[in-house]
């Protein structure tokens, strides 16, 4: 089939569903400090449980584009009363990885960066154990292992919704949906932000529970280890598809108060002002 430049009005448009179908890797949750969760959240957010939870994954047939792998930290909180996930940053690594970066962050304003090298993320197995590790310009972000049997802590089952063969769960997510406009000077600036909430649906073949043991550290430009690990409380190994479903705004709030927050997770250091070092 021939490529063209100029599409027609209905081939000119994002496709409405995404699916991260045949998506398989570890899942984990441990507890963190409550005080240090609060002070990343943009207004409105506001923390639910001092609690982190996080995936390495394969995703072996998304429905936009190539294979890709994926990790993930994100933590859960409140707004207008409405508990749900903000995930506050992704890393993405081999053939599909970049369409799906920029769709995650043109189409819902995720917080997704790509790593170097496809093996930058890997899924390792072992017996019963498995391990999942993330690094990003050579430096290691994210070490989890898990052995399969049951949870450290059997409580967790109830934040994943309890997860089984067959089973569908929902679940709510709360993405910052950033626009950069030329000001005054000619210089861009972030003019407006929409906060959205996600509904999504995780429909599972497999979810095996384990005790898991998670390992975070920063980098310059990837501060993964600011959230201290102070319990490990379970995760599982998951083959799942995963579909994001309705994008709703549900406010609009300040780009002064939200970017601060916002910029480390989208962009590395050499891109942002230089302040004292």
């Amino acid at each position: 089939m021939k490529s063209k430049l100029v599409l027609s009005a209905e081939e000119a448009r994002l496709e409405p569903t995404a699916i991260m179908g045949n998506e398989s890797g570890i899942y984990f949750t441990f507890m963190s400090d409550l005080a240090v969760i609060a002070d990343i959240l943009p207004e409105p957010l506001e923390p639910a449980f001092p609690l982190v939870s996080g995936y390495v994954v394969e995703i072996n047939n998304p429905s936009f584009g190539e294979p890709y792998k994926e990790a993930m930290l994100g933590v859960y909180v409140k707004v207008n009363g409405v508990v749900g996930m903000y995930p506050v940053s992704f890393l993405l690594s081999g053939p599909g990885a970049e369409m799906a970066t920029y769709l995650g962050r043109e189409k819902t304003g995720l917080s997704k960066k790509i790593c170097d090298k496809e093996d930058d993320i890997k899924l390792e197995q072992k017996g019963d154990v498995l391990r999942g590790t993330v690094k990003r310009k050579g430096e290691l972000l994210l070490d989890v292992s898990l052995k399969l049997g049951e949870y450290n802590d059997p409580s967790v089952g109830n934040i994943y919704n309890n997860p089984a063969p067959g089973k569908k769960c929902g679940g709510t997510s709360f993405y910052f949906h950033t626009f950069l406009e030329p000001d005054e000077n000619g210089k861009a600036t972030y003019k407006k932000v929409n906060l959205i909430s996600n509904e999504a649906e995780y429909t599972y073949k497999e979810w095996k529970p384990g005790k898991v043991s998670v390992r975070l550290y920063s980098s310059k430009d990837d501060p993964w280890g600011i959230f201290p690990v102070f319990a490990n409380l379970g995760g599982a190994y998951s083959e799942n598809d995963l579909e994001m479903k309705d994008l709703f705004i549900i406010g609009n709030p300040s780009p002064e108060k939200v970017m601060p927050k916002l910029m480390s997770v989208r962009f590395d250091k050499a891109a942002l002002v230089k302040g004292d070092k």
